[in-house]
């Protein structure tokens, strides 16, 4: 029996087009072992993640008017392509991807945009990337980073003198383009070539998803990305009282990014979370908002800090800047609070190991407020699991990672702990 479920395309966006996946019991034989091949295909409805249902796969009733009449598009869209294949059945023809998308496209005035390539019409590399980049519904920051790894690949290309097929991204591709963006003229840190290498295997994962090639060396562990541990700072909650306590009276900006800054850090929210953050989230004291990259419910208490932040704005909330500005400002006020530690900097630019001290302010970030909260809220003794709640992290080995706790650090935390300060008899 077919089957129908509906996706977003993209949860990160502040609005996402919408696909679904048809099993109709199509399949291959991978390794001797079945592997079902659903269709994929994009409708022309669109939603903003905070109002969807994945377990369902549909829109949610709270703070969307439309989810009604939403929702019965979607249905009506179900039945017309299960009715599809009904009919297509009844006609003894033959069910594949080619002859049911044919169908369902009748069902709308245009072929949607994601649709690549028309049925059964060879497409290349290269000019599936440029299409993609065209057509996908990504933030214009992505398409840009998707762009500058197209012209890598063009460069590339013309200094090895090749075509570059979906059939040539295989281990031998992978090792050459790596060596490609550490050699001269470029000298790419191991992190940003494990950025772009990942971009190479998006732009394989979704030819392959719209049957474009059957190369799948681009999932291979060798295919790998590149990368190296950084500096992560965070700010500890003395920092964060510098910050607070600072007059930033006669200037208005560096102030409210200030603000925006401390509610980050008692909150742990990512940049796409606070921009979106609004009085209605708040109730009464805790702060409940969907986060956009899991979509999923967060309940986060007040911190006395974010309280009397919002009595400075009369129960408001500050006045949001673009996280680029964010990202200068917020520099200035670390500065001006003389958070200026000397920090080690280590890092890797093609084969040359590099070194250098950089003052802390220098190092200051929208996203140095979400690991101050992980950060601190673990050294107070918040247990890891509570704290994953809230940041999203999925295992405790991750979220550890993440917050970068040294050694004297953890040495503090276990002596607090009942084992090391149990009594003498």
């Amino acid at each position: 029996m077919a089957k129908i479920k509906f996706y977003l395309r993209e949860q990160k966006a502040e609005e996402t087009s919408i696909y679904f996946f048809l099993n109709y019991g199509a399949f291959e034989i991978v390794n001797g072992k079945k592997k079902y091949k659903p269709l994929k295909y994009f409708i022309t409805e669109s939603i903003e993640p905070r109002f969807w249902d994945s377990k369902e796969g549909r829109s949610i009733r709270k703070g969307f008017p439309q989810y009604a009449e939403f929702n019965t598009r979607l249905d009506n869209i179900e039945n017309d392509v299960l009715n599809i294949i009904r009919r297509l059945t009844n006609d003894e023809i033959e069910l594949t991807h080619e002859t049911i998308r044919a169908e369902i496209d009748k069902l709308f005035d245009k072929q949607p945009i994601e649709q690549a390539a028309e049925v059964n019409k060879p497409i290349e590399l290269m000019e599936f990337i440029s299409t993609f980049i065209e057509k996908c519904d990504r933030s214009e920051g992505t398409k840009k980073s998707y762009r500058v790894v197209e012209r890598d690949l063009k460069e590339f290309q013309k200094k090895k003198k090749t075509t570059l097929t979906f059939a040539k991204i295989d281990i031998d591709f992978h090792a050459d383009i790596v060596a490609f963006y550490r050699g001269k003229g470029k000298g790419y840190a191991p992190n940003t070539i494990g950025t772009r290498i990942k971009i190479i295997k998006t732009f394989m994962s979704e030819a392959y998803e719209r049957n474009l090639h059957t190369n799948i060396d681009f999932k291979k562990k060798s295919f790998s990305k590149p990368s190296e541990e950084t500096k992560a700072i965070y700010l500890n909650t003395k920092e964060l009282t510098k910050l607070y306590n600072l007059d930033l009276s006669k200037n208005k900006s560096l102030d409210n990014v200030r603000d925006w800054f401390l509610i980050a850090s008692y909150t742990g929210l990512r940049f796409s979370d606070l921009k979106r953050l609004t009085n209605e989230h708040i109730q009464g004291q805790t702060i409940e908002i969907r986060t956009q990259k899991t979509d999923k419910s967060v309940t986060i208490p007040l911190h006395p800090i974010i309280d009397e932040i919002l009595k400075k704005y009369d129960n408001e909330l500050p006045k949001f800047i673009s996280e680029q500005k964010f990202n200068d400002y917020i520099k200035d006020v670390a500065k001006l609070a003389k958070i200026n530690e000397s920090i080690l900097i280590e890092e890797t630019k093609g084969t040359l190991k590099t070194k250098r001290q950089e003052p802390k302010y220098n190092l200051v970030s929208a996203h140095t407020a979400r690991r101050s909260f992980a950060t601190n809220t673990f050294l107070a003794g918040v247990p890891p699991i509570q704290i994953m709640k809230l940041t999203g992290h999925k295992t405790e080995a991750a979220f550890l990672k993440y917050i970068k706790v040294d050694e004297k650090e953890n040495a503090k935390i276990l002596q607090m702990h009942p084992f090391f300060n149990m009594a003498v008899k």
